[in-house]
């Protein structure tokens, strides 16, 4: 193997190294104005009587005129299924307990749908706040149903949230609307009664603070895929998308916003307005380390009361699905890494590739095998030309040899009679080199659609290799090796098999290419042990291909 394709397997060996932080992250917000802080009001109002729960604290209150406002209805649950999700909401604060995908299973049991909640936690809560410092929230509704079925297509219900006070006068109306064939649902905040005495500046909130449980965590409790690293927290504002990741400082912003939301490695929370309407977002880090409480940042998006007394948003929760996102019609495909705008463009086709082929054949494996086929024929050209180099330089190293020799002292009239003899033999010292490199976005491409995108979560292949987005194991040792772990893939060695074989084939007597020859195979199987299997049967069909292409080029 010359020295051009030991360079390509080197950058290969660097883009799995440093990957994770090779993916562009845009660390500015665009157009966004700060606070430096947006009181925090959790406490009820005097004029206001409004049933509140026990455990909350009522501040402006003496505990006797607390005990004096009438009893609260007790808690309950409101079970919601669709043909996509099971959902558990509760009437404190209207908020959301439990959400199960039906089409995507537990890593720690796959007989179980999986779940996108952490146990004990509840998102979507809305918080109402007063002018005068006070608020509402921990408190119970009423709701006017306990359960919601939907099934086919083009069916909906609703789920209305009602919070009365003492008087039985309704103070806040919350309403869902559910459908049977989307992830998404709407919500619909109706504080018309008691709107004239809302902050002006921020007078709704809902609260996702906990964020999305993580799914790559296996029943040993190990994180797989480094799922903590896809941590982040999002903010549209002008068709311009502003993140912050996990270690960032908690901000209040105010503004005319399109959504906010929060990710994990597969699955995304969405709070959207068509309206622009949304005027505060706050970011919530994960300051504990993520070994505690596995899940992703939380947000929080707020309505100014000056808006209206109803105030209306979207609520996507589900997989990260790059034509659902782009079904919306809100730029939510703008949350997902493709890369350097270089690459983007090769990603996009890597992936849309990979969807039209899965629409005729269902398994990705066999897609994953056409694919590479298909790109390594793409890249044929540049490889040939490759080839073509090589062997043209291969060709005057006598001759290479001998001005060396005679101008060993000389370094200026070396390269001079060297550039001659490139001449001579019409020779371009960078044609091996140029074609191997051109290919590197289609490759970098690669490793971004198959390091996060969905649809390879437990794919199947055959036999033990069930999980596509996972490293395949067909056994484990009872031990760890360093860089290459205790689990034992078959495919990384044969990966790294065929590329011996493969090197092999164009060895020369060079020292420096014995030495790799025997390197390259054995550290990049270490290295692609721990990646997903179907990265690593996408190379693996790929060193079959050039190893035929080279055995027809030698008999040519």
């Amino acid at each position: 193997m010359d020295k051009n394709t030991i360079l390509a397997f080197i950058l290969i060996a660097l883009i799995l190294l440093f990957y994770p932080y090779l993916v562009p992250v845009r660390e500015n917000i665009d157009n966004v104005v700060k606070e430096e802080s947006v009181p925090q009001k959790d406490t009820v109002s005097e004029d206001v009587s409004i049933t509140i729960p026990s455990e909350v604290s009522v501040t402006g209150l003496e505990e006797e005129a607390a005990n004096e406002i009438y009893p609260m209805p007790e808690e309950s649950e409101i079970f919601v299924e669709t043909d996509l999700y099971r959902a558990v909401f509760s009437t404190k604060d209207g908020a959301l307990k439990s959400w199960q995908v039906k089409n995507y299973k537990s890593r720690s049991d796959p007989a179980k749908n999986l779940q996108l909640i952490k146990d004990g936690t509840r998102n979507l809560s809305t918080e109402i706040r007063f002018a005068d410092g006070t608020g509402l929230s921990g408190v119970v509704y009423e709701a006017d149903r306990e359960n919601i079925f939907l099934t086919g297509s083009d069916d909906s219900a609703d789920l209305e949230l009602v919070l009365r006070d003492s008087s039985g006068d309704v103070l806040v109306k919350k309403t869902y609307r559910f459908y049977s064939d989307r992830y998404s649902f709407d919500l619909t905040v109706d504080t018309t009664p008691i709107h004239s005495k809302l902050d002006r500046t921020g007078g709704v909130f809902i609260h996702w603070k906990d964020g999305i449980r993580f799914t790559e965590v296996s029943d040993n409790g190990k994180n797989l895929n480094r799922e903590d690293y896809y941590r982040r927290t999002y903010v549209m504002q002008n068709g311009n998308v502003s993140n912050f990741k996990y270690k960032d400082a908690s901000e209040n912003i105010t503004g005319n916003f399109t959504w906010g939301a929060t990710r994990s490695k597969y699955f995304e929370v969405f709070i959207a307005s068509q309206e622009d309407n949304i005027s505060y977002f706050r970011n919530h880090p994960s300051s504990r380390p993520v070994e505690e409480h596995y899940t992703s940042m939380g947000f929080t998006v707020g309505f100014s009361g000056e808006k209206g007394p109803v105030n209306t948003a979207m609520i996507y929760f589900g997989p990260m699905d790059y034509q659902i996102f782009r079904s919306y019609g809100m730029g939510f495909e703008n949350t997902m890494n493709w890369g350097w705008d270089i690459v983007k463009p090769f990603s996009l086709a890597i992936y849309w590739t990979l969807r039209f082929l899965n629409n005729y054949i269902t398994n990705y494996g066999l897609v994953i095998i056409i694919l590479s086929l298909l790109v390594n024929t793409l890249v044929l050209p540049f490889t040939l030309k490759s080839y073509r180099s090589q062997a043209a330089m291969k060709k005057i190293q006598p001759e290479m040899k001998i001005i060396k020799e005679r101008y060993k002292n000389d370094v200026q009239k070396q390269q001079q009679a060297t550039m001659e003899l490139y001449k001579k033999h019409g020779v371009n010292p960078l044609g091996a080199c140029l074609p191997t490199l051109l290919p590197m976005p289609i490759l970098y491409g690669m490793f971004i659609v198959f390091g996060a995108t969905i649809e390879f979560r437990n794919a199947e292949f055959i036999l033990w290799i069930n999980d596509l987005s996972l490293p395949e194991i067909m056994f484990t040792l009872p031990f760890q090796i360093p860089l290459y772990g205790a689990n034992v893939g078959l495919m990384p060695i044969i990966m790294g098999a065929t590329m011996y074989l493969q090197m092999k084939e164009t060895a020369s007597g060079d020292p420096n290419q014995k030495m790799m020859l025997y390197f390259m195979p054995v550290f990049l199987t270490v290295l692609f042990n721990n990646l997903s299997s179907g990265l690593i049967l996408y190379y693996t069909v790929g060193n079959f291909y050039r190893m035929v292409q080279q055995k027809i080029m030698k008999k040519n």
